[in-house]
């Protein structure tokens, strides 16, 4: 079945293969896009004219996330799926609270795009989600996210980030289960991301690291593969509360 779907953070890393592979199945994908100098979205976009959509998106932004929904409502009055993928991970190497390097901006600016990004989103376009088919919303969580299962003494705004989203799609759900929406939060896995790199939107381009640079346990390709079974069945995963799951459907704790 053709769907509409919506991805913010599509110019890149797993945001880009959800887009890539929704465009390349049929779907109708509405693409964020934050980077100015990178290509790869242009160049998806001339490999399926008729499904992909570029959308200047910066949801750090409300008047850039007032933008985006309404050229994407101008286009459609239904979204099968959201996706929100947009996130940063600025504090690596903060150290732990012993350290004395908290860089507490770096810290609010992960919690306005991590969390409060996905609300901005997800309120600009809630009326068409539940217009659509699904009614499903994916906002691409973390296992950093989970207090259960925290070991971290570093990276605190990432982490609290996360929670925060997590939280964030329990209130969403608490408002649209009875209308028939869904909440699912994934861990994409431990995933070959330039997501460390700097945030500025003119930045170059950068390649994706090889595993010599940088460990990894899965890539951008397979995870959007699991995102997206997982979204064929997402009644599986999202009940009373929103589903926590890895990409590959094991379940997470809060």
């Amino acid at each position: 079945m053709k769907k509409t779907v919506v991805v913010t953070g599509a110019d890149r890393g797993l945001g880009y293969e959800i887009a890539r592979q929704c465009a390349k199945r049929g779907d109708v994908v509405f693409a964020g896009k934050y980077r100015t100098k990178w290509p790869l979205l242009a160049e998806l976009a001339q490999t399926y004219p008729e499904n992909v959509h570029i959308i200047p998106l910066d949801v750090r932004y409300d008047k850039s996330v007032a933008s985006a929904a309404a050229y994407i409502l101008e286009h459609t009055d239904k979204i099968d799926i959201l996706f929100n993928v947009a996130g940063v991970w600025l504090s690596h190497g903060s150290g732990s609270i012993l350290d004395n390097k908290y860089d507490y901006d770096k810290m609010a600016e992960e919690f306005n795009v991590n969390a409060l990004g996905m609300l901005r989103v997800t309120q600009a376009l809630i009326v068409a989600v539940l217009k659509g088919f699904d009614k499903l919303i994916i906002n691409i969580s973390s296992e950093a996210g989970s207090i259960t299962n925290c070991k971290k003494n570093d990276q605190p705004g990432y982490c609290m980030s996360k929670a925060a989203l997590n939280m964030a799609s329990v209130v969403v759900l608490n408002n649209i289960r009875n209308m028939g929406g869904a909440v699912l939060n994934i861990h994409p896995g431990w995933m070959q991301s330039v997501i460390g790199n700097p945030a500025d939107p003119d930045a170059p381009y950068v390649p994706l690291p090889t595993l010599e640079q940088v460990k990894f346990q899965t890539t951008p390709e397979r995870s959007a593969e699991g995102i997206l079974h997982i979204a064929e069945e997402y009644d599986r995963f999202s009940g009373r509360e929103p589903g926590f799951v890895n990409y590959l459907g094991d379940p997470m704790k809060y």
